[in-house]
């Protein structure tokens, strides 16, 4: 468990250990909801494993619930009912444009409100979210099988047609994988990289990323980024085309860097820094700092575009403030609070929390190119090529739920705030969302049924398909030009393929059940998705095992089924809760991902044969037993499969093994 996980679990217990939750939200009556509502998920708990994101993620989620609950209890409208009237009942502003803080003062007020709410329904729920949220961490210890993706960001957080390359081009000559991102043309950070000839890795102490060189006969680690033991490292990239690394960490408390007592104390404080620091490679043995910028709060997420970094945090306003004194409820940005017009007020009259961005030029690694903070109870990040979407849910006691999203503009480093708009329902995870052509097509669940809604560049929305797949939620999803892809279970797995061409009038064009759920959708070429998921058996109805699937989608009308790999003896897989953990390139046919057998957990490599179907070249046990989910990335005929502190190289000819090394 990393130190933000800690610091996770230790904010819900600190934070949630006086409140009292109401008889409707008791760990038997939460146990009987979930087992209700994730029926297919329950099926396989005998078989899933929680990794540590997921424990960490759950642990946030029942902070937010909980608070979430206790700080506002809306009035869902009813469906057709006036919108004006119904944003009313629910509190959400009818304005598309996103309201920017004329004062502190009033960023005060919007925190003020939500603290009166929480304190009214603290008393008259009697709320007890301490042992709430202890529940469902046992919960998930036990093996609950409630699945959600990183990303974040399951962290995002996060469009692509064929991930084929990422953003970042390397002038190396030797053909080697790329991270595998959310969206094509936005890179994003990762914990092991490469620029086709150096293998780049966070070590498991944190505080250093070495820099492994594979020319010559065996692999040699030949030096190291060392960030100093009051930083942690999170994720970093490789620029090569720019010899440039950025390498994001978070600080720890005290840290020397931190000359201002409000990065590390009071409300602010209780967050942490997070940083991010560029170094030159121009000499990979002999990398040298060059810049560094700091911000408020916990790493959340990043991207790379064109040059510039966008660094995403996590604020939480936590224990006393003093509103004659920003610091103590403002984010700090280089040790500056944001200024009040660029604080983007929520479409409720609400907040506790913001989602911190700042951009930062690469030739410039000491400074800001700009700022922003979005002021929420908390949400997720979807990154498209131009545009920044943050979503949040709002729950209620109600059987139901809705999403308010809000979007801001990047462009060279510039931030610019555009739209915001509501739907009904709660997204799965970042491949639920997904802008094409100006229009934002999003799939939801919402209690029983599913829905399919578009929304154009003010996030109005245009066209809906509802009540969908009833008593069954969305497990993946894709997007491919204009059409979409998504999975729902219950008992069967459901593939719906949706005609976006007419954006006012999606339609459900195909539909294709088998047993089962794909919980990872990847395409594979233009004609080809691959599904990575659970096998489910039909007369138990109980997972038994990990599958892959190959669909055809040549015909997006009658998408089939062409071939299916059991793995009877994986109960889970990474993929499942982290995309970067999949090595997909189906120009070379390799599909890579680590999965958990009884005997321990193994990185698997297939190739797809349109004759034959998938053929599984190697199966091996994973050596290292870092936290962090294992990487497997390939140059030239060479993949390395990394778990913490130990790499170890596999030829692509034979695939057996031809070296290893500890670090």
């Amino acid at each position: 468990m990393d130190k933000r996980e800690q610091d996770v679990l230790e904010q819900v217990r600190q934070k949630t250990e006086d409140i009292k939750v109401p008889e409707n939200l008791e760990p038997e009556n939460i146990r009987q909801m979930l087992e209700e509502k994730e029926s297919a998920a329950s099926l396989g708990k005998r078989h899933r494993r929680w990794g540590v994101r997921q424990t960490s993620a759950l642990a946030a989620a029942c902070l937010a619930v909980v608070v979430g609950f206790a700080a506002w209890n809306v009035s869902r409208p009813e469906k057709g009912s006036n919108d004006n009237g119904s944003k009313e009942r629910l509190e959400i502003s009818s304005s598309k444009t996103i309201a920017q803080a004329e004062s502190y003062e009033q960023v005060f007020e919007y925190y003020e409100t939500y603290q009166k709410k929480l304190e009214e329904e603290q008393e008259s729920y009697k709320m007890d979210a301490g042992d709430m949220a202890r529940s469902m961490i046992a919960e998930s210890a036990e093996g609950s099988a409630m699945n959600g993706s990183s990303g974040g960001a399951k962290s995002s957080g996060e469009e692509m047609a064929i991930i084929e390359d990422a953003a970042d081009t390397a002038d190396a000559t030797t053909e080697h994988s790329q991270t595998n991102v959310r969206q094509e043309g936005v890179d994003e950070a990762d914990i092991a990289k490469t620029d086709g000839r150096y293998l780049y890795v966070l070590e498991d102490n944190e505080h250093e990323i070495a820099v492994v060189d594979t020319m010559g006969q065996s692999i040699k680690k030949v030096a190291s980024v060392e960030v100093g033991d009051d930083r942690y490292i999170r994720e970093f990239y490789i620029i090569p085309d720019m010899k440039k690394m950025v390498v994001i960490c978070g600080l720890q408390s005290g840290g020397a860097i931190l000359d201002d007592p409000f990065y590390t104390q009071g409300a602010m404080g209780d967050n942490g820094v997070t940083m991010a620091v560029t170094y030159d490679i121009q000499e990979p043995e002999k990398p040298k700092e060059e810049g560094n910028v700091t911000q408020s709060g916990n790493y959340s997420s990043s991207r790379m575009v064109n040059g510039y970094l966008y660094l995403f945090s996590e604020v939480h306003i936590w224990g006393e403030v003093v509103q004659n004194e920003p610091r103590t409820y403002v984010p700090l940005i280089n040790g500056e609070p944001v200024l009040e017009r660029d604080i983007y007020l929520p479409p409720v009259k609400q907040a506790n929390m913001y989602e911190v961005i700042t951009s930062v030029d690469i030739k410039k690694p000491d400074q800001t190119k700009d700022s922003k903070a979005i002021f929420s109870k908390g949400g997720q990040v979807y990154v498209s090529n131009k545009n920044i979407y943050f979503y949040e849910t709002e729950w209620g006691n109600w059987s139901g739920c809705i999403t308010t999203i809000r979007k801001v503009a990047y462009k060279d480093g510039k931030l610019e705030a555009k739209a915001q708009g509501s739907f009904d329902g709660y997204l799965n995870d970042s491949f639920s969302i997904d802008e094409y052509e100006g229009n934002l097509r999003v799939v939801t669940t919402d209690d029983d049924t599913n829905s399919v809604y578009v929304l154009d560049e003010e996030l109005e929305e245009i066209g809906a398909i509802e009540n969908l797949a009833k008593d069954e939620r969305i497990y993946s999803a894709r997007f491919m030009g204009d059409t979409g892809y998504f999975v729902t279970f219950r008992e069967t797995d459901p593939l719906f393929s949706v005609d976006f061409s007419d954006p006012k009038k999606p339609k459900i064009i195909g539909e294709l059940k088998i047993p089962g759920f794909s919980e990872y959708l990847h395409f594979y070429g233009e004609d080809r998705l691959l599904g990575i998921g659970m096998n489910v058996d039909e007369e138990t109805m109980t997972t038994d095992g990990a599958k892959i699937t190959m669909f055809d989608i040549s015909d997006k009308t009658d998408v089939k089924e062409k071939n299916t790999y059991v793995l009877k003896n994986v109960y889970s897989t990474d993929v499942a809760y982290d995309y970067k953990a999949a090595l997909v390139d189906w120009k070379k046919n390799i599909i890579g991902f680590s999965g958990y057998t009884e005997g321990g957990q193994r990185y698997f490599l297939f190739e797809y044969d349109e004759d034959k179907g998938f053929i599984c070249n190697m199966e091996e046990d994973i050596n290292g037993n870092g936290m962090r989910i294992p990487r497997g990335i390939y140059i030239g005929d060479t993949l390395y499969v990394i778990q913490g502190n130990i790499i170890e190289a596999y030829s692509l000819k034979d695939y057996q093994k031809v070296d290893d090394l500890i670090l």
